[in-house]
């Protein structure tokens, strides 16, 4: 009889939380390594990675042996585990640290596997999801392959393809492509035992990037078309949000479509409100963006009929 299969998982961010809590209703992984916890706000209150979380909270999970370390691929107490419950692959998933050797175990059958949601070698790098949204894509991927040095460049195990529907946006998203990814992986790993696993090198010269996105990226411009501002609305929501400015405060633009209404352009500048009936709209360089949910400084996001309310615009209001 075949010994069990043993994995360990890296990671540290929502979608490698996401990922671990799903994996582990298969098989709980032999033990599990994330970032440390960060001290954050005025308070300095140290705040876990969702992955610590989710490994103290989630049923099946609290027993598993949790490391926290700054950096994995020399932290003793990780190599340690490595050699003390040895396990056949690990995953490494938005992880956001470097993996090196011995950890990247790049000579053995498997070494590590990433779950990575792009159809690679499109959207290779941190911010898939939220480029592909940004550039309107229909359909977006989600890819596992085996880890290699360079950057999200390794031999592909398996692809899914993921519809984007109307309503997705990146939270929707991320959520779409952890449970496709794993439900792929789960399925390929019933079919086909462990030494039959084969790898198809990626074509770099097909290889797109998606860099992270900068906090310059998260201030709409007015000037820009609508169908743009929509799709950069729904790439960065719930977060970090897009986000403009109205009488001085900030304001999150959470949800947002490209109007259907495009008539009376030319009597509004960029980034001016309109408001017919319980549609909200503001002007883009071309068209207008009907605002749908929105989240004031301090406050709770809300539909843009409960904010215009308790607005009371006046004229040539402008979002800026």
């Amino acid at each position: 009889m075949n010994e069990p299969l043993r994995y360990a998982f890296f990671g540290a961010g929502v979608f490698a939380a996401l990922c671990l809590e799903l994996l582990s209703k298969w098989k709980v992984p032999s033990w599990i390594v994330t970032s440390q916890p960060k001290a954050s706000g005025r308070g300095k209150k140290i705040l876990l990675t969702p992955v610590g979380e989710t490994a103290r909270n989630v049923s099946g999970l609290r027993d598993v042996p949790l490391l926290e370390a700054a950096s994995a691929s020399s932290d003793e107490a990780v190599l340690r585990m490595k050699n003390e419950l040895p396990v056949n692959f690990s995953f490494v998933v938005d992880f956001g640290q470097l993996i090196r050797e011995p950890l990247l175990a790049w000579e053995e059958r498997v070494g590590c596997l990433n779950i990575h949601p792009s159809k690679l070698p499109m959207y290779r790098g941190a911010a898939p999801i939220q480029r592909a949204l940004m550039d309107g894509e229909a359909g977006i991927g989600v890819s596992v392959f085996k880890l290699a040095a360079r950057m999200d460049a390794g031999p592909i195990l398996l692809s899914e393809t993921i519809r984007v529907d109307p309503d997705d946006d990146f939270g929707s998203l991320r959520s779409k492509a952890a449970l496709a990814g794993v439900r792929a992986f789960i399925d390929f790993e019933s079919a086909n035992p462990l030494d039959s696993w084969a790898f198809e090198a990626q074509d770099d010269a097909l290889a797109t990037y998606a860099p992270r996105i900068s906090a310059e990226e998260e201030r709409i411009d007015w000037k820009r078309p609508a169908r743009e501002i929509a799709n950069r609305v729904r790439a960065l929501s719930p977060r970090p949000g897009a986000w403009t400015t109205l009488r001085g405060k900030r304001l999150l633009i959470l949800k947002a479509r490209e109007s259907e209404r495009s008539d009376g352009h030319e009597a509004y500048s960029p980034g001016e409100l309109r408001f017919d009936r319980a549609c909200s709209s503001a002007r883009a360089g071309e068209g207008f963006v009907e605002i749908v949910t929105v989240q004031t400084e301090g406050g709770r996001p809300q539909p843009a009929s409960a904010w215009r309310n308790g607005l009371r615009p006046g004229p040539g209001e402008s979002l800026v």
